[in-house]
């Protein structure tokens, strides 16, 4: 009786992750004139690609692809080079960690719309709001990105005992070096999976996204768009084009990204 309830509490959760996706690839290869009808099926009656073909004439999808893509490894870049010396000084000093921990935590719960006006008129102010780079919502989503990569990074250093570094302090290395050499390598889990969390929350974001880049649009307006003026298919086929870096990522990276989760998050 307990692994059958196991069997179907895991069957559950599979269906619930894998129903959004199986719905957005049936959707994209639905005709228009098919999206509508009623009652729904759950597979196209007349399979097309035309959605895709069309995808080129209605919106930049490229340039949205690249500019996603651009913002999110620099947003990835950047969270963790900022987050990795603060996670470090958290897991070894409980004075500094506890801080850090509310100041991180409290700065995630102001909805993006409280965020986004503010940083608009600071960002038309420096030249950054709508910049064709991204370089305004890059900086947005290293703010929204921060806490995530400081929790799961704090957890890895956690795990890297105090001992090594001082032994490496004691055979002479500064402590910049123990740092480096030592602690970092030591938590490579948990810096992929970091990596790999920050991507996706950089990637799939929306709200800094459709306010800060108004025209020079990322992918995920794209889909609002789409979607808000009567084309399910094509924006169904702009998510399908979404999953494929963000599934190639988790797949690459899945690995460290489940040692990262585990790691201790205790001391």
């Amino acid at each position: 009786m307990r692994r059958l309830g196991l069997a179907l509490a895991v069957t559950m959760v599979v269906a619930a992750d894998l129903l959004p996706v199986a719905l957005i690839l049936k959707q994209a290869f639905t005709p228009e004139a098919e999206s509508f009808a009623w009652p729904p099926s759950w597979l196209p009656r007349t399979p097309t690609l035309e959605n895709a073909r069309a995808l080129g004439d209605v919106v930049e999808l490229v340039r949205g692809f690249g500019l996603s893509a651009v913002v999110a490894a620099a947003t990835v870049a950047s969270a963790i080079l900022i987050a990795l010396p603060a996670a470090w000084a958290a897991a070894r000093e409980r004075r500094v960690d506890r801080p850090l921990d509310v100041a991180l935590v409290l700065a995630r719960l102001f909805p993006t719309i409280a965020l986004a006006i503010p940083l608009a008129t600071l960002f038309i102010g420096l030249g950054l709001y709508n910049s064709p780079t991204g370089a305004g919502l890059w900086l947005a989503h290293t703010l929204l990105a921060l806490p995530v990569a400081f929790l799961v990074l704090r957890s890895g250093f956690r795990a890297v005992p105090v001992d090594v570094e001082e032994a490496a302090l004691l055979d002479g290395a500064s402590r910049p070096a123990a740092f480096w050499r030592v602690s970092v390598p030591l938590a490579r889990p948990a810096l992929g999976a970091a990596a790999v969390l920050v991507f996706l929350l950089s990637w799939d974001e929306f709200g800094f996204a459709l306010l800060l880049q108004v025209t020079n649009r990322p992918l995920p307006p794209l889909v609002y768009y789409l979607a808000a003026f009567g084309h399910p298919g094509l924006a169904s086929a702009v998510a399908a084009v979404m999953l494929v870096p963000a599934l190639a990522v988790v797949v690459v990276l899945e690995p460290a990204l489940r040692a990262g989760l585990l790691a201790g998050s205790g001391r």
